[in-house]
């Protein structure tokens, strides 16, 4: 073979490569450099201002950035480009986000996976989690909304289509689709309004939520696995006096089981609290009290019992629980939870 016939060899695969990458079918349009970009439904200037909205910081070096539901990779690449290491997960095998991923010479790091396969175990913990047009895919949205929360350290974003023009209403409602009555799709099962996705979010452990855009049929919700209200200094009146758990009045483990949950005992709480206002930090992790009230043992008569589940994602080990309540925050109270599993 000549030297000739070597070049025409090497340029017919050159353009069999770009005509897939810049032919087929897209969802996303990815910049490839030299001017290349992929034919997407969605366009890089629509994508761009999505992830921009997002509120994420320029310079991503250091953060660990889960993309689930990843498709093509446009928000993953995009993470990638600022520094992140990034890890992709779809329920399965995009051959255009490999594509991609090669075309850009691209460290992000793939799995074939649901999002019910998620865990901190076999994949580590991260700092940003994009959870972007998947929920109403999912049969069972609350179980990935946990598994979401488990995975993320700091923040999640979190789209989905949602249905507060079709059913205006402050309470949190959620409609089911049987068949293909979304998009003629028969994969798509849920769509809840903003407000039942905000509710959700912080049942499945995530301490706080902010929306980030609102439209007729999608919205975008960051959610924060931290409180951002804690008082500067340890008052003087409110005051944990014993932890225990409020089931099995015994040992804490790790996890989202039926016996992992805290009962706290305070004196000093304001009688007018309600649960709501409460924060509870533990591990750093703000956490939602399911009750607050007397604690019906005569021996704690005064005292304030204040129950909380075990936040998702912390470690066995040593760790701290503290609480606040407006501008009183208690002193740190050291909480040893077990290796192991118990349900």
């Amino acid at each position: 073979m000549s030297i000739e016939d070597i070049r025409k060899d090497i340029d017919q695969i050159a353009a069999e490569q770009r005509e897939k990458l810049l032919g087929g079918s897209w969802w996303h349009s990815i910049d490839l450099g030299a001017g290349q970009i992929t034919p997407g439904v969605h366009s890089i200037d629509e994508l761009r201002g999505n992830y921009a909205r997002f509120g994420l910081e320029s310079d991503l070096r250091g953060r660990r950035v889960l993309d689930v539901g990843c498709w093509d990779g446009f928000y993953s690449f995009e993470s990638e480009k600022r520094g992140a290491s990034v890890v992709s997960v779809d329920c399965w095998r995009p051959e255009n986000f490999l594509l991609a991923k090669e075309a850009l010479g691209s460290s992000a790091e793939f799995h074939e996976m649901s999002v019910y396969e998620l865990s901190r175990e076999v994949m580590g913990a991260f700092d940003i989690v994009l959870f972007l047009g998947v929920l109403y895919h999912l049969r069972h949205p609350l179980l990935a909304l946990e598994r979401i929360c488990e995975m993320t350290r700091d923040t999640a974003i979190i789209e989905t289509h949602v249905i507060d023009s079709v059913f205006p209403t402050d309470h949190p409602v959620m409609e089911f689709y049987e068949f293909d009555q979304l998009g003629g799709q028969y994969d798509n099962w849920w769509g809840p309004n903003i407000e039942c996705l905000t509710q959700m979010t912080r049942t499945a452990g995530f301490a706080r939520v902010e929306l980030l855009r609102r439209e007729p049929t999608r919205a975008t919700i960051r959610a924060y696995r931290k409180w951002d209200d804690k008082p500067l200094h340890v008052s003087s009146t409110l005051r944990i006096r014993q932890i225990f758990n409020a089931v099995t009045i015994g040992k804490f483990y790790p996890n989202h089981g039926r016996h992992a949950f805290v009962a706290i005992l305070v004196e000093g709480l304001t009688p007018s609290a309600r649960r709501w206002e409460l924060r509870v930090e533990i591990g750093g992790y703000g956490v939602h009290p399911i009750y607050l009230g007397p604690s019906g043992d005569p021996k704690h008569s005064g005292l304030t019992q204040i129950n909380v589940p075990v936040p998702a994602g912390l470690d066995p080990g040593e760790t701290t629980l503290r609480l606040w309540h407006e501008s009183e925050l208690s002193q740190d109270v050291g909480l040893i939870l077990e290796q192991g599993t118990e349900w």
